[in-house]
């Protein structure tokens, strides 16, 4: 009998170890609860009307996440008032059953005065980090009450503040609890196509986009890996990509740019094919470039996405086919064939819409093209000028605190030229020539 009742005692200690929120920390009694009202992080959609639990529970709710990969992660919540609420998360990305760990807490952002179905929200970007330990984890997302005189403090284990700078106290808010699956990301290039051998190599040379600057080399490559480097856009900003690259004599070779907005691993949806242009006669080093304005869509998907730059021989016989899975021709109108060019991949990283962007119709540039002397005004502070040229080497570099500005260019050969302009709504990058 004592048998029995030891197994039983046993099995119903198992049982309990294994109830929510274990093997994680509990969110002591106290707090006041004001809710999450709603968490979006990849395809893990939550919607919570529970105002009655501090901890709510959501680890049936799992979104699978890659290694290196980066995610938006959006939250709504009710404030009861003009009250400030801040939101973080906390994710076990070692799988020690430790939620606050170095490098495991993010600051979302702080909600204010919102219902929590008005459609207020904050939204940061998460980077899963290349070691984190794949399988399984959880995610915890705190909300807190704070304002200057009594800061939240930030615990995955409390929902608690220092009112007036005092002790710890029992605070305003909630929590929830769901899961993150982490994956190891597939070779290069999956999730995208790759490109099948049969063509001839012909290099692109050099690709500018925004911060993005790459130069290429390899010419025994079809398809280049670059997908390490990120350039940040954000919705309905313009954006200029610039790309040389070798024609091998006096041949036509198409530019195309293909641009996974929607991350559907498909990159030649509507919309999300640019005609960047045709290099004629180039070694790829000589300064000529084609370049292209590109406005990010509004309804583009944030994180982490794929651009490829396709190189492709045409001429008037013989087109090249726009196709980010091939680089090929039509030569004399005939069926498709393995053509000479090459392509790039890299990685766009889609941030939020924000309210505080570059405003193009502040910007003032003159004269153009530029003689010796540049001039820029702008509605705020510049902080930065870099210049660039056309194959990605950066020229000139300035650091500024003024938003009118005179810039002695003279020692700057003739030719093209990419201006960065950095501000504190934003960077902005626009093509001038230098006579």
């Amino acid at each position: 009998m004592k048998k029995i009742t030891l197994a039983i005692a046993l099995l119903t200690f198992g049982l309990q170890a294994q109830t929510f929120p274990n093997p994680y920390c509990d969110i002591a009694n106290g707090t006041s609860i004001e809710e999450i009202t709603s968490v979006n992080f990849n395809t893990a959609t939550i919607t919570n009307t529970v105002s009655s639990s501090v901890l709510i529970d959501e680890t049936a709710t799992i979104t699978s996440i890659v290694q290196n990969q980066t995610y938006a992660i959006t939250v709504e919540g009710n404030t009861y008032g003009s009250f400030d609420t801040d939101i973080v998360a906390f994710i076990d990305w070692n799988q020690n059953s430790i939620l606050d760990d170095a490098n495991e807490i993010y600051a979302v952002g702080t909600l204010f005065d919102t219902t929590g179905s008005d459609g207020v929200s904050v939204t940061t970007n998460i980077t899963v980090p290349s070691d984190a330990v794949l399988g399984e984890t959880r995610i915890r997302i705190t909300k807190t009450y704070q304002d200057p005189d009594s800061p939240a403090i930030v615990n995955p284990c409390a929902i608690s503040f220092n009112p007036f700078g005092g002790s710890a106290q029992p605070g305003y808010g909630q929590a929830l609890d769901f899961t993150v699956n982490i994956e190891a990301p597939e070779p290069f290039p999956s999730p995208y196509c790759d490109i099948p051998s049969g063509a001839v190599v012909e290099e692109i040379t050099s690709i500018i986009f925004d911060a993005a600057s790459i130069t290429n080399t390899d010419a025994t490559s079809l398809l280049i890996d670059e997908t390490a480097i990120i350039a940040t856009v954000v919705p309905n900003e313009m954006y200029t990509i610039t790309v040389a690259g070798n024609t091998y004599g006096n041949f036509d070779t198409d530019i195309v740019a293909f641009i996974d907005w929607n991350q559907n691993a498909i990159l030649d949806d509507a919309n999300e094919v640019y005609a960047v242009g045709t290099l004629n006669n180039t070694n790829g080093s000589d300064g000529t470039s084609v370049s292209l304005d590109i406005t990010v869509p509004t309804d583009a998907t944030t994180g982490t996405t794929r651009i490829r730059i396709t190189k492709t021989y045409q001429d008037p016989s013989s087109p090249a086919i726009v196709d980010p899975c091939a680089i090929s021709f039509n030569p004399f109108g005939g069926s498709a064939q393995p053509g000479y060019g090459q392509a790039i991949d890299f990685t766009l990283n889609i941030g939020t819409l924000s309210v505080n962007q570059f405003d193009r119709n502040a910007l003032s540039v003159y004269p153009t093209p530029i003689q010796n002397e540049l001039h820029i005004e702008y509605a705020s502070e510049i902080k930065a000028v870099n210049i660039y040229n056309l194959v990605g080497q950066k020229v000139y570099s300035k650091q500024t605190n003024a938003s009118q500005l005179s810039l002695d260019l003279s020692m700057l050969a003739s030719g093209a030229y990419i201006i960065k302009l950095v501000t504190d709504n934003g960077q902005h990058s626009f093509r001038t020539l230098k006579q």
